[in-house]
């Protein structure tokens, strides 16, 4: 076995958060709205009830973003990396520390009432709960130990593919629903997202990873995505879906 090194950068927000197990509520004077200000890019603050917080080390009474100690679970990269393999693969990955600086909260945004074009519109989905969350543009550094460095790169390679051809299903079925008769605020979010995401199909590095992708970039489909209906959740930042990471192997530093 040999310890791989990569980089990582967020090209979209990434949401990873022990969500069955773990939220602070506002009505358990678990947090305040004082303690959301500053750290906080929720769009209604006001609202807010609950809050479901990124991967902490150590357990937490209340919120409290300015001591959390804040990581990304190795299971989730080797989720990332391992998605398209039929067999286990015997790959031990590290978790990855997160700084505190990279983690935002802020409300889920979505693409709602799709199957009515009339009142479809995109916005905050379920405004009284926040999600902590790594910001896009956020630069981390991790390992994992494999086979060796080549058969790293072949293991990338696969799950880049696998990336993109769900990179691929989810930018055909906003191309369907661009052609529908939706208000124009909306068509435009929907055309903005569909053209980020056709840049990313050049992308040899690209990985999907994390939750609130929607169904499309959760799983690859055999039907054609234009005859079925899926949620377009997207980072009101990057007009990006949620999870869309890239990542570099790196020589032993």
């Amino acid at each position: 076995m040999e310890t791989i090194y990569y980089e990582l950068t967020t090209l979209s927000s990434l949401i990873v958060s022990p969500r069955t197990s773990l939220a602070f509520y506002k009505d358990l004077d678990q947090f305040s709205l004082k303690d959301v200000e500053g750290h906080s890019d929720c769009v209604k603050t006001e609202k807010l009830k609950v809050i479901y917080p990124f991967y902490q080390y150590g357990l937490y009474e209340s919120y409290s973003p300015d001591t959390a100690d804040y990581y990304l679970p190795g299971s989730s990269i080797k989720g990332a990396l391992c998605q398209e393999t039929a067999n286990p693969v015997k790959l031990m990955v590290d978790d990855v520390p997160i700084p505190r600086e990279y983690i935002i909260l802020r409300n889920i945004q979505k693409a709602q009432y799709l199957e009515e074009p009339q009142k479809a519109f995109f916005d905050v989905f379920f405004d009284h709960v926040a999600v902590e969350m790594v910001k896009a543009d956020s630069p981390l550094e991790g390992s994992f130990n494999y086979h060796n460095i080549e058969a790293a790169r072949e293991l990338l390679k696969s799950a880049n593919n696998a990336a993109k051809a769900k990179i691929g299903q989810m930018r055909e079925y906003l191309s369907c629903l661009i052609k529908k008769e939706y208000p124009a605020q909306l068509k435009e979010r929907l055309t903005k997202a569909a053209d980020k995401l056709a840049e990313q199909l050049n992308d040899d590095q690209v990985l999907l990873l994390g939750g609130y992708k929607g169904l499309l970039h959760s799983m690859e489909l055999k039907e054609s995505p234009g005859e079925m209906a899926g949620a377009v959740y997207l980072d009101k930042e990057t007009n990006l879906p949620h999870g869309l990471i890239k990542m570099e192997l790196k020589e032993r530093p």
